[in-house]
């Protein structure tokens, strides 16, 4: 409505402008608008005036706006009021131009009207009636009466009752300007009616311009036949009566059938509507969940008995209320105040947790909102809907208390473990060091005095071939148990291992496992001294021998690289074989005794143990990892 009215006031604009200069013109030109040229330069001057002021009512509202439409209301005023006071006088040309000043009576009463519509605009009376609008509907039907006048070729209704007929533009013009002005204000009280989507606003928009459109034209179909002679002119008033009757008669019919329809249209729709809302109280009012709306000044202005209960107000008390009068802590209220405008903002739902101090105690929601959007995407408010979750959140939270104290309970009982893991690797290497020194001070002290016994023997051997050969069997046989002796001896506790450190034992053990398999041995060792716990050394070389004793039996490697690498803050040692590689299920498999002991040893200092195969080539690597501080708990 506002853009036609927007129109409309161009259209007044440019035929005043058209006519007021076609006044300063000569020759051709001014002949072509002659027709346009009865309407005078003084009322072009006032559609001028009118339809800028129109023009500045249809803007946005704003103080320069109201202040130029007064202006050219004003002027209006002037130029109606001045020429119908000298309405009886003599028309005034302007210099050097052929057109007049004259403006018809009519037409001046219609631009005092037309002052009157623009000054009262938006002034509203006690009856909620807007006066603009009838005055606007005043100005549309004294000129509809001079258009009808040229229609039916009537002078009494062209003239209006004065000695010369109202132009035909100007007629046309003021109808223009007169729909405009009340186009302007859709919302008031008569163009409302027209504009709603009410039965009466529907009849209007559909039936009122066929009816009049078809009233008119058989009106002025019956007139032109009179005049053709086709009929007498007293036939004329009994045919119009017969035809608009029956005219009027259907149209009505015809919109009572529409309204009827559209009646039982809105009945369906409201019971299914009445339906639809019963079903949303049904659930709303049942449901133990909050559920409310607040509008976008963060009003309540709906809520479930189930929201009421947690505020311990009732309805009258909780509507239009602020979440400030509704909630006990004002800083939890402004936070919801926040959050509420942050997804009014975003357009987007969220769930929040929130933890309130509420009449009925501390209570946690869990809380969902939207918002609330019109048709046209317009943010009008937040819906939301809470789930109390008080019970859970305490489960929560004597959950993660009971994890707490396991965690605790499983730190105590591994503490415990890598004592009790410390205590047995301690004995176990104090019963292997009491094995290895009976095995040093009694049997080999009682090899080494059998071996002095038997030379002593040997010399009552008799010089022969058999007895010599059964002095180098003997020998032998000797030296290969002093030697399994000292083996056994040295893998039960290592002298090389408590006399000169962790680097030498290493090499020992390489050139004691190359000696007895004829595996090629090779160690890469750091040229510091190795300055560990004597624990770790201990845990170290036992590793190395569990490691080479599984590339002995499993790899058939032909080769082993023993890489040993210390660094401020860790031990690394890295041992490499070219055997066949092991299996991803026996790498998996933590059943393992051997493989299991490696992790043990190295878990109970911090370390790790990693076994992969070499990939494209063959063998296996091992990497065991300790750090050099003790773990936690040691």
């Amino acid at each position: 409505m506002a853009s036609v009215a927007r129109a409309l006031a161009v259209i007044v604009l440019l035929i005043g402008g058209f006519v007021f200069t076609a006044g300063f013109l000569d020759g051709a030109y001014r002949t072509a608008v002659s027709r346009l040229s009865d309407m005078g330069s003084g009322t072009a001057a006032g559609f001028l005036f009118g339809g800028l002021a129109l023009y500045l009512q249809c803007l946005e509202p704003g103080k320069l706006q109201r202040v130029g439409a007064r202006i050219c209301a004003a002027l209006l005023l002037l130029l109606g009021g001045v020429n119908l006071l000298l309405a009886s006088g003599p028309a005034y040309p302007i210099p050097g131009a052929g057109f007049s000043y004259y403006v018809h009576p009519a037409s001046a009463i219609a631009f005092i009207l037309a002052a009157f519509t623009l000054a009262l605009h938006d002034r509203r009376i006690k009856t909620d009636r807007y006066p603009a609008e009838y005055l606007a509907c005043a100005i549309i039907v004294i000129n509809l009466v001079a258009l009808l006048g040229y229609a039916y070729r009537l002078d009494p209704m062209m003239r209006l009752l004065q000695q010369h007929s109202v132009p035909l533009p100007s007629a046309v013009t003021f109808i223009f300007f007169g729909a405009g002005c009340l186009m302007s204000r859709p919302t008031h009280h008569l163009m409302a009616i027209v504009v709603r989507n009410a039965p009466g606003g529907q009849m209007l928009r559909r039936s009122l311009p066929q009816m009049l459109a078809l009233l008119m034209l058989v009106d002025w179909l019956v007139d032109w036949g009179a005049r053709l002679g086709y009929y007498d002119f007293h036939a004329v008033a009994p045919m119009l009566t017969l035809i608009n009757c029956a005219l009027i008669l259907l149209i009505f019919w015809r919109t009572a059938a529409r309204v009827d329809q559209e009646y039982g249209a809105r009945i369906h729709n409201a019971a299914a509507l009445a339906e639809t809302t019963a079903l949303l109280i049904a659930v709303s009012d049942n449901t133990h969940d909050p559920i409310f709306v607040k509008d976008s000044q963060g009003r309540l202005i709906f809520a479930n008995p189930a929201t009421l209960k947690q505020f311990g107000k009732s309805w009258d008390k909780a509507i239009y209320r602020h979440s400030r009068d509704l909630y006990p802590d004002a800083a939890e209220a402004e936070q919801i105040d926040r959050e509420d405008r942050d997804i009014m903002n975003s357009r987007q739902s969220e769930t929040l947790e929130q933890t309130l101090h509420l009449p009925t105690g501390v209570v946690t929601y869990q809380t969902t909102k939207a918002p609330w959007l019109d048709k046209r995407g317009k943010v009008l408010g937040v819906v939301g809907i809470s789930t109390d979750i008080t019970a859970r959140k305490l489960a929560e939270d004597s959950l993660r208390e009971r994890e707490s104290q396991l965690e605790k309970t499983v730190i105590e009982r591994t503490t415990l473990l890598r004592e009790l893991t410390n205590h047995l690797e301690t004995v176990r290497e104090e019963e292997k060091q009491s094995i290895a020194r009976e095995l040093h001070d009694n049997m080999g002290a009682s090899l080494t005095a059998l071996s002095m016994h038997l030379e002593t023997v040997y010399k009552l051997f008799p010089d022969e071939d058999k007895w010599i050969d059964r002095k180098g069997r003997i020998q032998t046989l000797l030296n290969a148990l002093v030697a399994t002796t000292r083996r056994i001896q040295t893998e039960l506790r290592p002298n090389m291992l408590d006399l000169f450190g962790l680097k030498a034992a290493i090499v020992e053990q390489l050139d004691e496992l190359s000696q007895r398999s004829g595996l090629i041995c090779k160690a890469s060792m750091p040229d510091e001294d190795v300055t560990v716990g004597h624990q770790m050394e201990i845990a170290i070389y036992r590793m190395l021998q569990e490691i080479l004793n599984n590339v002995t039996k499993h790899a058939n490697a032909t080769r082993i690289d023993v890489i040993l690498d210390v660094d401020e803050d860790r031990l690394a040692l890295t041992v490499r074989d070219d055997g066949v590689g092991i299996s991803e299920e026996r790498r998996s498999n933590t059943t393992t005794y051997g493989l299991r002991g490696l992790r043990e040893r190295a878990t109970f200092f911090g370390g790790n143990v990693e076994i992969r195969a070499n990939g494209a080539k063959r063998g296996t690597t091992i990497a065991i990892e300790i750090p050099l501080a003790p773990p936690t708990g040691l």
